[in-house]
């Protein structure tokens, strides 16, 4: 399939997308990669939730009526005019299906999901979306292989919050262009073109960091291969583009589509040497590669997404 038929990042043992950080700064995706977003003026956002607060972006201003745009009285953050109205506090699922290889072992085909807590801001048909991801599941679809990546929930804490754009369409068709994100390494680092950085491969590159704030550089995820266990220590560089529809309205509304992704990561250190070259993901382009939106209360936090996300979005 080609691009625009599918979209979004993730990763075998390191899946997509971002944290509450205050520290770490998400020095992502230049602005001729957003369509429209140079006439956009960004806006405030007022954190909803202690446990994952959301820094406050400072931009413009608003339009206002003589743009075009219908003001919202309660939400100044929220001016979709004649375009659907998807502002507000979501709950997001990705799926994403992967050919893996590496480490000595065979092909393995596997589902990565993850679940994030997303706040979109609007004016027209421009989003600005920040995305905090809660949680990662990955299973193993291959018979009779013994592979198991385990992601600790400080894999999914540990990342920094995303600070995205999308467009909608009068009819309700969505796109996020491609957005890049870098993992565990120092954001300053990354430059003007992410889809060009080269990941550090040493725990003393000066690049990598701690981010799960173990001591140990890179993201911690453990893997267990039946034969052999062992724990890793990485670094990751992914993208994700989206396309998808806007469906219903009120809080029976829902987002959804298909998602493009890669992924590459390197392994910093490994206490087993098996794992020391890492699992290299390739996307499965036959298998689903899709991305859901529900809305949920403001007040909720990433705990309340993990939590519900059974009930939210099904298997």
């Amino acid at each position: 399939m080609k691009k625009q038929l599918v979209l979004l990042c993730a990763a075998l043992w390191l899946v997509s997308c971002g944290d509450e950080s205050t520290s770490k700064i998400d020095t992502n995706n230049t602005p001729d990669d957003m369509a429209g977003s140079d006439s956009m003026a960004e806006v405030d956002i007022v954190p909803t939730d202690t446990d994952d607060t959301l820094p406050d972006e400072t931009g413009d201003g608003l339009l206002s009526d003589e743009d075009g745009l219908v003001a919202n009285d309660t939400d100044p953050n929220c001016q979709p005019g004649d375009f659907p109205d998807v502002c507000g506090s979501w709950a997001q699922v990705m799926i994403f299906t992967s050919t893996a290889n590496g480490a000595g072992f065979d092909v393995v085909i596997v589902e990565i999901r993850t679940l994030s807590l997303l706040t979109q801001r609007q004016q027209g048909g421009h989003l600005w979306v920040d995305s905090k991801m809660c949680h990662i599941e990955i299973i193993n679809k291959t018979a009779l292989n013994p592979v198991k990546i385990l992601m600790p929930q400080s894999f999914a804490d540990a990342l920094i919050l995303l600070h995205k754009e999308a467009d909608i369409t009068i009819d309700g068709n969505y796109f996020q262009p491609t957005y890049w994100e870098l993992r565990s390494v120092d954001q300053t680092s990354i430059g003007a073109d992410p889809s060009a950085y080269e990941l550090p491969t040493t725990p003393d590159d000066p690049r990598a960091e701690d981010w799960d704030n173990n001591d140990i550089k890179g993201l911690t995820v453990l893997i267990n291969a039946g034969f052999s266990n062992g724990t890793t220590h990485i670094v990751q560089k992914s993208s994700s583009e989206l396309t998808g529809v806007v469906a219903g309205t009120g809080q029976d509304q829902m987002i959804g589509g298909t998602v493009y992704w890669t992924e590459k990561q390197a392994v910093l250190t490994t206490d087993n040497p098996l794992f020391k070259t890492g699992m290299q993901n390739i996307i499965d382009e036959s298998k689903p590669n899709t991305w859901q939106q529900k809305r949920i209360p403001a007040e909720w936090s990433c705990t309340d997404v993990t939590a519900n996300g059974g009930t939210l979005f099904p298997q």
